[in-house]
Parts: C-alpha cells; sequence; structure tokens
C-alpha cells in the first residue's frame, strides 16, 4: 500500500538543505495534516485562515467554542404500528423519522461537514467507538439522542465525568443490562448481571491485560500477560452496580422497575428511603497499587458504591495507556511508538495542573506529539486507513461540498453503518493486525475486495456526478470553483500542485505525478486560451489522487 512512497526521510533531508522560506512552505503542509487528524477534515478556508498560526491556538479556539449538541426528540410508543398508524399519509416516513437512526445519522453528517466545533465532534466519535451503543438494539432516535450529547459535552472534559454520566445514561443501561439490574435472591434465583460490569473493565478503560505506561503487556514470571482482573472483581462490580432503574415519568409513582425512559439518566427506586434492590454487602473491586476504594463497604447506598467503583476504575494505572493509545490509533496512527504512548499516558495522569483524566490535555498531547507533527515519517509502519465515515468526510470538506448530510448509505456500503455498530466491539475489531504484516490496522478489519470496490465507486459518484437524494433534500455535490481555473492552464502543474498541497499535504511521489500529469491531455483549439477539456482534465486528477493509496492511507 506504500508503493508509492519516496524512500524514508527525504522530504526531512530535502527540508534540511532548503532556506527559510522552503521550511515555511512544509510548515504549512503539516497544518493541512494536522486537521485531518484534528477534525473531520481540512476545508480550503480553514487551512487559509490558521495555516499561519500555531495548531495549539486553533486547539484553544476550539476548546472554547460551544458544543454542537443533538436536538432532542420525542420518544414514540414502543409498538410501532402505534406511533405510526396506518391512517397516517407517509407511514413509512414517520417509521424512518422515528423507529430508525436516520434523522441523527443526517445530523451526524451535517455535524461532522460543518460544525465549528470540529475538534470536538471529531473527539466525541471517536468515543462512541469506545462507549459503544447500538441502534441494532436502541431503535429509536430519541432514545439514542441524551447518549450523544454525553459524548459531545464530555468530549473535551474529564474521564471520570464522563464515565459516570455514560454508565448512567438510559441506553446504555438497556444495551449492557445495567438498567433494572437487581441485588442477589435469597433463593438464588436472581444474581447481578455482570455484563455492563464485564465491558466497562475491558472495554472502555482498563482492557484484560496490566499494561505498562508505554502501552505494553506486563507479563508475569512465565512469560504470559497478566489479567487486570478475575471474575471475582467483575461479580464485586456487577453487585455494586445493582439497584438502577429508568428514571420515574413526571408525575408517575416509581416503581422497583419503572418503564423505559431514555430521556433522563437512570435512578435508584427507594422505599421509605431504602434502596431494596441495591446489594448492601461488601465488595471486592480492583487491586492494584494505591487503589482507591479496593474494598466496598457494606451498608452503603447505590450512589456512594457506583461513585467508589468508578474511581476504583478510574484510578487504575492502564487507563491512560489504554485510553492514550485509543485516541493515537483513532486519529494519528495505527501503530504508535511506546515512547509516544507515554507521553500522552502521563498528560492523562496529570494535565499539569495536578489534574487527571482532563481529555482536552490528553487529546492536545496526542496531537502535538512530536511523532505527530512535523513532517509524516515515511516508514511503513505510520499512519492509519482512512475509515469509511472519514473517507466521505474528508473528501467532501476538501472540496467544499454541498449536502443534506443523507450519507449513511455511503459508508453503510463500505462497511461502516453509522450509529448501527454490530457488537459492544464497534465496527472493526481491535486489536487487528494487517494480513501479511505484523502492523496494527483496526480499519483494516473491514476492509474487503467489495468495500474496496465501494470506495471507488464513492469517489467516482462524487467526481463525475453526484450523491442524490430524495426531494426536498438537495443532495450532495462536491464543487469546482477551485479545481477548474487549475484545470484550464495547458500546465498541469497548478492543478497537481493543489491537490497535492489540499488532499496529500505535499506527500505525492514524482513517479505518482508523472503518471497522473501524462494522462491530463490539453488540446487547444485555434484562437482558445484555454484547455477545451478542462472540467474532464480536473475530474481525472481528482479521481486518481482521492483513489490512490497515498490518500487511501492518512499519513
Amino acid at each position: 500500500m506504500m508503493k508509492l512512497k519516496r524512500p524514508a526521510g527525504w522530504l526531512l533531508g530535502l527540508l534540511l538543505m532548503q532556506p527559510a522560506t522552503e521550511a515555511a512552505a512544509v510548515n504549512k503542509l503539516d497544518w493541512v495534516r494536522f486537521l485531518e487528524q484534528a477534525s473531520f477534515g481540512p476545508t480550503p478556508g480553514v487551512i487559509d485562515a490558521w495555516q499561519t498560526s500555531d495548531p495549539n491556538a486553533w486547539l484553544l479556539d476550539q476548546q472554547s467554542r460551544l458544543p454542537t449538541r443533538y436536538t432532542e426528540l420525542p420518544a414514540f410508543p414502543a409498538n410501532q404500528n402505534l406511533g405510526c398508524p396506518a391512517t397516517l399519509a407517509d407511514v413509512a416516513q414517520c417509521k424512518r423519522d422515528n423507529y430508525t437512526m436516520y434523522p441523527l445519522q443526517v445530523q451526524f453528517f451535517n455535524n461532522a461537514l460543518y460544525a465549528p466545533d470540529q475538534l470536538r465532534q471529531r473527539v466525541a466519535y471517536t468515543l462512541s467507538q469506545i462507549f459503544v451503543v447500538s441502534g441494532l438494539q436502541i431503535r429509536q432516535p430519541s432514545s439514542m439522542v441524551p447518549y450523544l450529547n454525553i459524548l459531545v459535552e464530555g468530549a473535551l472534559g474529564n474521564f471520570r465525568t464522563l464515565l459516570e454520566k455514560i454508565t448512567l445514561n438510559a441506553a446504555m443501561g438497556d444495551y449492557l443490562d445495567m438498567v433494572n439490574n437487581d441485588k442477589p435472591s435469597a433463593n438464588g434465583k436472581i444474581q447481578p448481571n455482570e455484563n455492563y460490569a464485564r465491558e466497562v473493565l475491558q472495554l472502555f478503560s482498563v482492557g484484560l491485560y496490566q499494561l505498562n505506561q508505554d502501552g505494553t503487556q506486563k507479563l508475569g514470571a512465565d512469560g504470559v500477560p497478566v489479567p487486570a482482573y478475575d471474575q471475582a472483581a467483575i461479580e464485586g462490580f456487577a453487585h455494586a452496580f445493582t439497584g438502577w432503574t429508568y428514571a420515574a415519568q413526571a408525575g408517575v409513582t416509581p416503581k422497583a422497575h419503572n418503564p423505559a425512559n431514555y430521556l433522563q439518566p437512570m435512578e435508584v427506586y427507594r422505599s421509605k428511603g431504602v434502596d431494596i434492590n441495591h446489594d448492601k454487602l461488601g465488595k471486592h473491586l480492583l487491586s492494584y497499587p494505591g487503589a482507591r476504594f479496593e474494598w466496598l463497604s457494606a451498608g452503603q447506598m447505590a450512589e456512594t458504591d457506583l461513585s467508589q467503583a468508578l474511581d476504583n476504575i478510574f484510578y487504575h494505572p492502564n487507563v491512560g495507556p489504554f485510553i492514550g493509545t485509543y485516541l493515537i490509533q483513532s486519529l494519528v496512527t495505527s501503530n504508535p511508538s511506546r515512547a509516544y504512548v507515554t507521553r500522552v499516558a502521563r498528560v492523562f495522569a496529570n494535565n499539569g495542573a495536578g489534574v487527571r483524566g482532563d481529555l482536552f490535555a490528553t487529546v492536545k498531547a496526542v496531537l502535538l506529539d512530536p511523532e505527530a507533527r512535523g513532517v509524516a515519517p515515511q516508514s511503513a509502519d505510520y499512519g492509519r486507513l482512512r475509515e469509511p465515515v472519514l473517507l466521505v468526510t474528508g473528501l467532501l470538506r476538501s472540496l467544499e461540498a454541498g449536502s443534506d448530510g443523507i450519507l449513511a448509505n455511503q459508508t453503510k456500503a463500505m462497511g461502516q453503518d453509522i450509529f448501527y455498530a454490530p457488537s459492544v466491539f464497534s465496527y472493526y475489531p481491535r486489536p487487528y493486525q494487517v494480513p501479511g504484516t505484523r502492523l496494527q490496522g483496526p480499519e483494516f478489519g473491514i476492509e474487503s475486495s467489495s468495500a474496496t470496490v465501494s470506495r471507488h465507486n464513492l469517489v467516482n459518484t462524487l467526481v463525475y456526478s453526484r450523491i442524490n437524494s430524495a426531494a426536498p433534500a438537495t443532495g450532495t455535490e462536491i464543487s469546482w470553483a477551485r479545481l477548474d481555473p487549475l484545470s484550464k492552464l495547458k500546465d498541469p502543474g497548478p492543478l497537481l500542485d493543489y491537490l497535492n498541497h489540499n488532499l496529500l499535504h505535499g506527500t505525492m511521489p514524482a513517479d505518482m505525478r508523472s503518471i497522473i500529469a501524462g494522462t491530463l491531455t490539453c488540446p487547444i483549439k485555434a484562437g482558445q486560451a484555454e484547455c477545451s477539456n478542462a472540467r474532464d482534465r480536473a475530474k481525472t486528477a481528482l479521481y486518481l489522487v482521492a483513489t490512490s493509496a497515498a490518500y487511501q492511507i492518512q499519513r
């Protein structure tokens, strides 16, 4: 996939031999690369506005921007036939808008393409693949909105706060069985459900094995990875998380198991001041040096047990390297060095002001790390495959497309149906070794021959046509305003320079450039000063660049 790359270090060597003006040009190219990592893709306007600025200034500006939240939706009856009776003029549209993720998918792509809080939206999207809730089980879009807004609002906040809000979110409670999770019965027929207890440890925070701060697994004397927890700890958390049910509707008397209510956080049911469904016995949690609340005392209220259980998780030394590695892999490169992970984990542990779990500081450390900035490394293990969502948004933003946000079918065809993750492990497996290599490449877990064809078909549709939507929606169409003037020139150099800068941040190999230039014929008829096939030349160049490995692999 890297055959078109030049030998390692060629650009760095070139930079060292050039005067200061050339160095500035390379910095501008790194600005494009920075936006690929920190947003849903660079736009020409943002490139022009910020390319002479310190990336830190852009990050601080992004931190100050208000969250672009998902629009709250009313809950509908669980039965679609009641919510969308046959007497409606358009039953199909009613069901689509109230019983599928369609309206949220449209909001997602509009936010990704046009929201001003790009950093927050990109990190929230990454977090949605850690704290997974899927529309395959949570069927109403109204039920997913509070969960999505927790991620958006908490994306640049503190991990501990985010962890608690996600834990008490009703959609998560349904998806991973924490809601109506009752204490064990005297006859043993009822036992606390272990699903959320297991996943909050394995997937949301700690991982399966004890980690060094560089993200590598700790090995025992037998050379086998040391587990981060055992079955007793899972059972302890399962018991600690008992007693929670859906929030009671306004004006309705609370019950031990309230009817489904996804619009508010879960709550504890109490009778005469006693949380009767919560296990009051002592509970064993995670054991590690300096552990917080390794043992939960008997007789505590459900809220106290939950808070202390989450503290026990939050202060585990695995959390920094576990979350840090995930962020690096999702934003920058699938195979970060041990030193890179260590530096990010240290910031998670202490943001410089003694605060643990500061997500903005952690994301900032990921994006400003020496391995993320400067000239893109040329080694074969650097970079990441653009997952379908980021391929779509990156192209559309780079080409200043107008879109109605109806794009979910395009990413679904490439193996990523947004908000319909196939399992709690999200869209693709982590870890995932790229076949035939020793490299990690999670996004390759959904890549296949058919997905590759779909990628090329997407580019073909955008370049040679448009993505149509049923009226009154407007569809999606890229803008040619910046490419047309360049494609009219007989010399293809300026056109290729523009595509190289805005899509490849200056990494187009010389042989690739030569091949594309050779396809861009320019017939000029008598009396004409411009190419007669200008738009066709622009289409050809754009298609070849966007379908190349140089673009498909974000470096």
